[in-house]
């Protein structure tokens, strides 16, 4: 009688024990940069050139086009208010004087992409 091979077992083993800590070292690298939402702590300050990169898109199938929103949220940006509140009122005057016309044109989506960019220049410039 032959003893039975005990390489499928370890191999089996192992390839499960293998599975197991890729998954957990899978999810704890996702975990470790995990901070609260909507306070800004932590990232980076957001320059007027990165948000304009981030609100400029491509012209949607209804012929949004971006830049106008884009440009004028960064010219504002330019020179925005020393303190949070002075710069997250910008970014609701901002929003809101933009607000109509780009509701009818069908832009509605790129204007709120807009002013959540804007806020989060303000919150990151804040937490510096």
């Amino acid at each position: 009688m032959h003893p039975r091979p005990y390489f499928p077992r370890r191999l089996s083993l192992v390839l499960s024990l293998a599975i197991l800590l890729t998954g957990a070292a899978l999810l704890a690298g996702c975990g470790a940069g995990v901070r609260p939402a909507g306070d800004g702590r932590g990232a980076p300050p957001m320059s007027v050139k990165e948000f304009y990169e981030f609100c400029s898109t491509l012209p949607t199938p209804g012929a949004c086009l971006s830049d106008p929103i884009c440009v004028r949220y960064r010219t504002e940006l330019t020179s925005p208010p020393p303190d949070l509140t002075g710069c997250l009122s910008l970014c609701r005057q901002t929003q809101n004087a933009l607000y109509v016309d780009n509701l009818t044109n069908g832009c509605g989506p790129v204007l709120d992409r807009a002013a959540d960019l804007c806020d989060q220049f303000c919150r990151r410039r804040a937490s510096r």
